[in-house]
């Protein structure tokens, strides 16, 4: 909220520019008609692109199509009107612009169904329903905006909603339940009941895993958890929460839960805290902000803590849980009360503990076994593009003439940039990346330039199924660029640029969702160029709340590079494979989400450069760089594998390092140096081999010193991102 008033505030005279088109003129010339020979497209692509094409024309017709072909894709516009009902094998795409569609309902014992890039019409809502009866499994919900989605006494499992904008309402109440389905960026603005998860005794409801939650200017209360077995949140964010009559993350009668990588904060004036918890077990890793401040937990609770700057209150009654946490001033661990300066002997304490912190194994979540990228061009790209035909003008004059530039299959030769105003109507869509390739005939221009034209200075633009290759940069956001908010990419590969996507010195890139976007082969794949130096005045270039999903940074010398002035904020990268280049990760950000991602191959000094991140069930092998695999400061690890011998963390003179392995396996030294002091680590059920004194289920080394709280011998294995 705080950057939308900057936003409105901001007069910069760098804006006041005015966004010309020089090939407006140009002659047109004819597009190839030859495609790319021998290549095909990406799975899911083949899929798209595969299902029947319902003409807006015959939108009527949508339910009949659906029943005939199974799979249908639309075209941009209003299919709104008589409501739908999807069954098993159903597939329905919208346009990768924007597509209205009718209420839907997915049939109770429907599995595989998949609703994609669907909305409703400007100022509505999407209904869909997800019908109560037998069991709804193995479906897909992804880039769904403005929706409400409501399960009430449904029975589902083993589910996908990826990139939801809207409301969140799993009622199970009376009957029905939702185990091991995953929510991948939630997204929420300036409603109430953002999140309703509510389960029953008789058939529980567990292991449902969110990862990166944003609620933003909620005008009532936002989640409502009752009544779970178990439930694990990793990224949550929230601004300007005042609440009517609770906490903003509000969980009662809940067995175990997992709460990760909180930030944001609250309005001061609010009585509520940012959670009020009631729950057997709640494991709490990394607060950032006001988090703590007003928060509550039931007397009942056994409370573990890491990087909390204080402790919540406990509700009314006998407290019977215990409490086990970081104190952040002294780097003591502390259990109910009592800092730990050497090993427990008790054997209640021990058994209470240890069966806290082992829980129960369950099954990690699949690895990210993403596809082989399809190379249209192939290794003599450079010499075959000369003396090509020029295309530059055909682009431009169907992005000038349609908004959309909708190209066919084949390969496009540009000699100069192609420009698209930042209006969220303007932009290219190919055929897929292995069908639709718009090369640089030479590498010193950007391919696609995008800016703010006249009054609009906020929006995005629509770029996928293509692949873009050549030219010094791939997409390149200028500086007459405000904000770039709730831009969706999905479907793009850049190859053999200097930058991939480059955002230069651009006021804010917020909530955005970057969906199987690829970099291979670039200097910087995507590259944060921002304002220097920071101040509100100017600008802050910042972004923030932006996911890649599902996303690959291939033989890049820096796969993402994001050194902001203002630290960017929940930026997240999930089921995404690094391989090979310099460094993986180079930014400077807070509360960083790393989950289920690969690292591999890495020659630089470091693998991930940060301040402070959080990563989840990530791998690390194959690397040689030529220092430790991790120069941060901070760093909350779970559930993760460092499989390589160089040290994991790089000592920083006179700064202190804290960082916390949990549930992981490392190949490497933990200690920065030998003598490096001030170093603070806690090591919970971790095997860290080189280290064998670090080895047990709890250890807090203090300044570099360990003490071993619970001697007791490890079993890592994940338990953030779990099914069961």
């Amino acid at each position: 909220m705080k950057h939308l008033i900057y936003f409105l505030l901001f007069t910069s005279a760098v804006f006041s520019q005015n966004y010309h088109y020089a090939l407006d003129e140009a002659p047109v010339q004819t597009p190839p008609v030859t495609p790319p020979g021998g290549v095909n497209n990406q799975q899911e692509e083949i899929d798209y692109f595969n299902a029947y094409l319902l003409p807006i024309a015959q939108k009527a017709t949508l339910q009949a199509a659906l029943d005939k072909y199974g799979s249908v894709r639309l075209e941009s516009g209003d299919y709104t009107g008589t409501a739908i009902t999807m069954k098993s094998n159903y597939r329905l795409y919208g346009h990768p612009a924007t597509t209205g569609v009718p209420y839907i309902t997915i049939a109770s014992g429907s599995t595989n169904v998949v609703l994609q890039s669907l909305r409703p019409l400007k100022d509505q809502w999407l209904n869909i329903t997800l019908q109560a009866g037998a069991l709804i499994s193995n479906s897909t919900l992804k880039t769904i905006k403005n929706c409400k989605i409501s399960a009430v006494n449904a029975t589902l499992e083993n589910n996908n909603f990826i990139n939801i904008t809207g409301q969140i309402n799993f009622d199970c109440t009376s009957s029905g339940y939702f185990r091991n389905n995953k929510i991948i960026k939630h997204q929420s603005q300036g409603s109430a009941n953002m999140l309703v998860m509510r389960g029953n005794n008789a058939t529980p409801s567990y292991e449902n895993v969110v990862v990166h939650t944003n609620y933003l200017g909620s005008i009532g209360n936002t989640s409502d958890l009752n009544n779970l077995k178990s439930a694990t949140f990793i990224g949550l964010d929230s601004e300007t929460y005042a609440g009517t009559d609770r906490a903003l993350f509000y969980a009662q009668n809940i067995g175990d839960l997992k709460l990760a990588s909180i930030s944001g904060g609250l309005q001061f004036t609010t009585p509520y805290g940012y959670f009020d918890i009631d729950a057997a077990n709640f494991y709490n890793i990394y607060n950032g902000g006001n988090t703590i401040e007003k928060s509550v937990i039931s007397p009942r609770t056994n409370f573990f803590s890491l990087f909390a700057y204080a402790q919540p209150l406990r509700g009314s009654g006998t407290v019977t849980g215990f409490d086990l946490h970081l104190d952040t001033k002294t780097n003591d661990l502390v259990y109910n009360k009592a800092a730990q300066t050497g090993t427990i002997t008790d054997a209640g304490t021990i058994t209470k503990l240890s069966d806290f912190i082992l829980g129960t194994k369950k099954t990690p979540w699949a690895r990210p076994n993403l596809e082989t990228l399809p190379d249209p061009l192939g290794a003599n790209w450079k010499t075959e593009r000369v003396g090509k035909p020029d295309q530059t003008a055909y682009i431009q004059n169907l992005i000038n003439t349609n908004g959309i530039a909708d190209l066919p299959e084949g390969v496009f030769y540009i000699s100069s940039t192609l420009h698209v105003p930042l209006d969220s109507n303007h932009g290219i869509i190919g055929k897929g990346t292995g069908k639709t390739v718009i090369v640089g005939l030479k590498d010193d221009f950007p391919l696609i330039s995008v800016g703010s034209q006249g009054a609009n200075k906020y929006g995005n633009i629509v770029l996928s199924n293509i692949t873009l290759q050549g030219g010094s940069v791939g997409v390149y956001f200028t500086t007459t660029t405000m904000m770039v908010a709730y831009q969706d990419l999905k479907y793009v590969v850049f190859r053999d640029q200097n930058h991939g996507i480059q955002l230069r010195q651009i006021f804010g890139l917020d909530n955005c969702f970057f969906e199987h976007i690829a970099f291979v082969n670039c200097n910087k794949g995507f590259f944060q160029d921002p304002m220097q130096p920071y101040t509100d005045v100017n600008g802050s270039s910042y972004v923030d709340k932006t996911v890649f999903y599902q996303s690959q940074f291939l033989n890049c010398q820096t796969g993402v590079s994001m050194l902001a002035t203002r630290a960017d904020n929940l930026d997240a990268w999930i089921d995404c494979k690094f391989s090979g280049g310099g460094t993986a990760l180079n930014i400077a950000a807070d509360a960083t989400v790393i989950a289920n991602c690969d690292f591999t191959n890495y020659t630089g000094t470091n693998v991930i450069s940060a301040n402070a991140f959080s990563i989840y069930s990530s791998n690390f092998s194959g690397n040689n760089t030529s220092g430790p695999t991790l120069s941060v400061l901070s760093a909350n690890i779970e559930g993760c594998n460092f499989l390589d011998k160089a040290n994991l963390f790089t000592p920083y003179t006179g700064q202190n390092l804290t960082n916390y392995i949990i549930n992981s396996t490392v190949t490497g030294n933990v200690l920065a140096n030998s003598q490096f002091k001030p170093q603070y680590i806690i090591a919970m059920n971790s095997n860290l081999l080189a280290n064998p004194t670090f080895s047990k289920l709890l250890v807090n080394v203090n300044g570099g010193v360990p003490t071993v709280i619970l001697n007791a011998a490890v079993n890592p294995y994940p338990q953030f991102l779990v099914s069961q």
